[in-house]
């Protein structure tokens, strides 16, 4: 029983099941997401903490460090509830609670959406799918504007959606893939440069960096590892990696992408406008080729699953 024990109800195997899980179900529509209740929660603090601390910056982060230990101790709270109820039924609020938090499915998921909408030459349909999972204004852009975005959409979410949080799953189980989840949550929505949230922001934006930094490299070496796998431009993903991953305002999310485009020799970035239409000025970063195809889409797809794969396959055989 003791090795039995072992491989059921190690780490690793957790996060297999869990990958599945999502792979399997995905982020039902219907279904209120954990996301949305941390989203809650921050738009119901945010005007109190304000209020009651004057000096915004220690506002902020009061705000952040309250915002995380509520959302991580519901988390254990509820695992904790669940293996009182049963075992068994502690293990699959285990898992389940580990894949909610993923997006291995719904990454993938808009990919091919998008790649069949662009097969068939709906590019107005294509503009709509990808306009609703990135935050910049796609109303005029064409084919190459479209998998642009969706593709630097992807190869970045691959590690903050995926990479990161089975990461700190690894470490946390539940509790900790949410502690990554609700710090990434809190930059997602008050981690802004702007007027508003330059100062209460500040602490949320720089944790982020923190908790990514590791992931974001990983991610990187997954990417390039890939690419050998694949007999991609391995030499120049490094040399993208080395020249072009801090040309961007975050220190960790350029990574995936530039070692993507190095590896598939396409040229991402360039400038484009965010919702409000005011203009992003963004190098370019990667590869040679400018113009890029619905197979480039196609093989984002791939390094996606396959990085991945390989995620689990290292923590199975290490742990």
């Amino acid at each position: 029983m003791p090795i039995v024990n072992e491989i059921f109800f190690s780490p690793s195997t957790f996060l297999v099941f869990a990958v599945l899980a999502d792979l399997m179900i995905g982020d039902p529509q219907w279904l209120y997401h954990p996301v949305q209740g941390i989203g809650f929660l921050i738009e119901t603090f945010e005007p109190r903490f304000r209020r009651r601390i004057r000096n915004k910056k220690w506002a902020g982060i009061v705000f952040a460090l309250f915002i995380i230990f509520l959302c991580t101790v519901s988390a254990l709270s509820l695992l904790l509830l669940a293996y009182r109820i049963h075992f068994f039924v502690g293990l699959a609020v285990h898992v389940l609670g580990i894949a909610s938090a993923l997006s291995v499915k719904s990454l993938a998921r808009e990919g091919w959406v998008v790649r069949r909408l662009l097969q068939k030459q709906d590019i107005e349909g294509a503009r709509k799918r990808v306009s609703l999972i990135v935050s910049r204004d796609l109303s005029h852009e064409d084919k190459q504007g479209i998998l642009r975005a969706l593709i630097e959409t992807m190869t970045e979410n691959l590690s903050d959606g995926v990479i990161a949080p089975l990461f700190f799953a690894i470490f946390g189980g539940m509790p900790g893939i949410w502690f990554y989840k609700t710090v990434n949550t809190l930059d997602s929505m008050i981690g802004y440069k702007n007027q508003r949230y330059k100062d209460f922001g500040w602490f949320a934006a720089k944790l982020d960096d923190v908790v990514n930094y590791i992931p974001a490299r990983m991610t990187g070496i997954l990417i390039v590892m890939t690419s050998v796998l694949f007999f991609k431009k391995t030499k120049q993903a490094l040399w993208a990696w080395y020249r072009d991953a801090q040309k961007g305002p975050s220190p960790n999310g350029g990574i995936p992408i530039v070692v993507f485009a190095g590896a598939q020799d396409i040229s991402l970035g360039g400038n484009c406008f965010d919702q409000s239409g005011n203009l992003i000025e963004i190098p370019h970063v990667g590869g040679q080729r400018k113009e890029l195809h619905i197979s480039d889409l196609h093989w984002t797809l791939i390094f996606h699953y396959t990085c991945i794969f390989l995620f689990l396959l290292f923590i199975i055989v290490l742990m």
